[in-house]
């Protein structure tokens, strides 16, 4: 299959990079006492991979780091834009917006947060071609400082996302001063921003720990330590949480859900979460994919509803668009519904000359192998052999964006900028080679139209198209899964981020 060429930001797949090594918290000397908010210890299966967060396109990673940064806007728990560091916002012109900025704000090295500082960090990712990030940025031609409090960012063309971009983690603002003073190496080694939380220590492929930060300018965060743990292993973060040596453990199997929910202390916290778990096809001359009819009959083939019920035990929405409710230009008639019919799958395969039947090379992330197996006897079913390819985690990222995967290649992929955006992954030369003139006229347009309403149906006619065509078969909309100890009140957000202070104890 082709590179993937698409803006970065987009990289919010499930990947969960190979770590190892386990710090119990318990042996913190901070300990669980005195009003119950001393620690929290969150068990991630995968270390983050940076401290520069226009530098990453992880949400393991992210999800951390937007508890030290501040952004210019963020947003709740419903996906809902707010205020961050900018108390309000609005468009000058098409390719203006102005925002008047939070008071009273300093870093954690007591710089005071200023005009200058967001100047230089949106500047800073929109201009540095090295930063994973910069090419969701680089539609801000600059940042013009009105004066300590006020600045206008200005886009190179008109820019319906901004905002949306604004809100990911990868816009948060670093000081300016200190960080032209250190340099960028002695900067990552010990980050400071605006955040609830400091940089305490990071010991790679351990463990993260952050400390409150008492002059939040916000109020006085919650906790005094936040230990964000690396446990690669799906056991061990069950065994740690059932045995109460952590508060929240990501990514529960579901296999354990029923134990955890039945164990005294734990249980479970469900949510839908971006990720659209999606097999990708080839269009590409020469693939088994390239035939329309090889797609379609692949597509009638899968039952979603049985891989939610059987796999993931209900925790999960059947869909076929990526731009599911909650996100900007959602057309939700292709969503909670899918296309199971294998009598007719034999019989497109029968009408297209496939009546010996047909092989198609899948590559799978080995996160998924459950899911891809069970879609692999399905397909058998109809007379489609699927020869899969189990692809280590860490692994998977490095093949895919250097063009060494089958022509079919099954993920999860989500949408941090929850807009319709997200369909320009099949825009132009696309991993899937798939090619649609009316396609790229209506990305083009929607790109750049200010008329939201004009926009929205832009992406839903795109989202029609790729329903008919299916240069990808969208499977189902999936819920995080945590466990959870039932002295903490936890509720997973949609963009899977950590917002700790939205963490409390439960009464």
């Amino acid at each position: 299959m082709k590179k993937l060429s698409i803006i970065s930001t987009m990289l919010f797949i499930t990947l969960f990079i190979s770590a190892c090594g386990f710090s119990d918290p318990d042996s913190d000397s901070t300990e669980k006492e005195g009003n119950g908010y001393e620690l929290l210890t969150v068990a991630n299966p995968a270390d983050i991979t940076t401290l520069d967060p226009h530098n990453n396109s992880v949400i393991t990673t992210s999800a951390v780091l937007v508890n030290i940064y501040n952004k210019l806007v963020k947003r709740d728990e419903t996906g809902e834009i707010v205020s961050d560091l900018a108390t309000s916002w609005e468009k000058i012109d098409d390719n203006t917006w102005e925002f008047n900025l939070e008071p009273n704000v300093t870093f954690h090295n007591g710089d005071t947060f200023t005009a200058e500082d967001v100047k230089f960090s949106l500047e800073r990712v929109a201009t540095d071609t090295t930063l994973q990030q910069n090419s969701t940025f680089r539609q801000i031609e600059e940042v013009n400082i009105i004066d300590d409090a006020t600045v206008q960012v200005v886009t190179t063309e008109p820019d319906p996302q901004l905002l949306s971009r604004l809100s990911t983690p990868a816009a948060s603002i670093l000081p300016s001063t200190y960080f032209n003073e250190v340099g960028a190496d002695e900067f990552f080694n010990n980050p400071v921003g605006t955040g609830p939380y400091e940089f305490s220590t990071w010991e790679r492929d351990d463990h993260v720990e952050l400390v409150k930060y008492d002059d939040y300018f916000e109020g006085e965060p919650k906790w005094e330590t936040v230990h964000f743990s690396v446990v690669p292993e799906d056991s061990t973060r069950v065994s740690e949480l059932l045995t109460d040596g952590i508060d929240i453990a990501f990514n529960i199997p579901t296999a354990d859900m029923n134990r955890i929910n039945e164990n005294d202390g734990t249980h479970v916290a469900l949510a839908p979460i971006q990720r659209v778990i999606q097999l990708w096809l080839s269009t590409e001359e020469g693939a088994a994919t390239a035939d329309p009819a090889v797609r379609e009959a692949i597509d009638l083939a899968i039952d979603n509803q049985v891989i939610i019920d059987e796999i993931l035990l209900g925790s999960a929405t059947a869909t076929r668009t990526h731009v599911t409710p909650g996100n900007f230009g959602a057309d939700e008639s292709l969503y909670d519904t899918y296309r199971y019919d294998p009598e007719r799958a034999k019989e497109v395969l029968a009408e297209s000359g496939y009546e010996d039947g047909v092989t198609v090379e899948i590559s799978v992330n080995n996160y998924y192998t459950e899911m891809a197996e069970v879609v692999v006897g399905m397909l058998a079913e109809v007379g489609i052999t699927a020869d899969i390819e189990l692809i280590e985690q860490s692994q998977f990222a490095n093949r895919l964006f250097n063009e060494d995967l089958r022509e079919g290649v099954f993920v999860g992929w989500g949408n941090d900028m929850f807009d319709g955006s997200i369909l320009e992954l099949f825009k132009e030369d696309n991993v899937t080679s798939y090619s649609n003139e009316k396609v790229e006229e209506l990305l083009d347009a929607a790109a750049y139209n200010m008329d939201e309403e004009e926009r929205a149906a832009q992406y839903q006619e795109i989202q029609q198209i790729f329903a008919d065509e299916l240069p990808v078969v969208y499977l189902f909309q999936l819920e995080g899964r945590y466990g959870v100890n039932d002295r903490i009140n936890y509720t997973p957000r949609l963009d899977e981020l950590y917002y700790v202070d939205e963490i409390t104890l439960s009464e």
